[in-house]
């Protein structure tokens, strides 16, 4: 990342999501790695590199770490990530019950959907089978070939047996803000990125210590054990 600042959009080092959806949407960013979002907004019919570029799994790694046999084994390794998303639901309390279930059903409706995918800034992705359809997007006006690179894309994702999950461990706001610190450091130039890394490592440790090793351990254990077997 340090190495690929060079490549930033002017004032990239400061974007915020929003940002990010409108660099890439607009031309201005030569990648995004993201939500779906600015690849959205790239294939609005406003934009200037609509049809022009497509979307691809994250690159991977040339070794990954065997938890079995607790070594590095020296091979390709591409995981797909799956991060939290959106849903909805209706209080138990509430008093106007069919009112609100009537209104989530007229918002996810397949006419509304297929409207609100093809917005960037809205932030709704792909969830029922028909979005997972070249068709689907070639009737949005997008080219056969960026069409079938993005579903591709979902679906090699969700077929992907290597894929891993959010963090869900008891502090994993704590542990994402110290991350998040490290990255900071090392991308303003402050500290290389290995002392940049060392130094979360340290904090990470801390952080557990606070929390308990075995309840973090076994958070942790189910994270894995729901990867393993979903």
């Amino acid at each position: 990342m340090v190495k690929a600042k060079s490549t930033w959009a002017p004032g990239g080092a400061n974007f915020g999501l929003g940002d990010e959806i409108f660099s890439f949407g607009g031309g201005q960013t030569l990648m995004s790695y993201s939500w779906d979002d600015a690849f959205i907004q790239a294939q609005q019919p406003d934009s200037k590199i609509r049809n022009t570029v497509e979307a691809a799994p994250l690159p991977g790694s040339t070794e990954v770490y065997n938890r079995t046999t607790k070594s590095w084994d020296k091979k390709a390794n591409q995981a797909a990530y799956f991060t939290w998303g959106w849903t909805s639901a209706v209080a138990k309390a509430s008093s106007r019950q069919e009112m609100a279930f009537d209104y989530l059903c007229f918002f996810s409706n397949e006419a509304n959907t297929a409207l609100d995918l093809t917005i960037g800034r809205f932030g709704v992705n792909p969830y029922r089978i028909s979005h997972f359809a070249p068709e689907f997007w070639e009737k949005q006006g997008w080219d056969k070939d960026v069409a079938k690179a993005y579903v591709d894309t979902l679906s090699g994702m969700e077929e992907n047996p290597n894929r891993v999950f959010d963090l869900r461990v008891p502090g994993v706001n704590q542990y994402m803000s110290a991350l998040a610190n490290g990255v900071a450091a090392a991308l303003a130039g402050q500290e290389s990125p290995q002392r940049a890394l060392d130094g979360v490592a340290k904090e990470w440790a801390k952080i557990t210590d606070q929390i308990g090793k075995d309840k973090v351990r076994s958070a942790y254990r189910n994270v894995v054990a729901l990867e393993d077997e979903s």
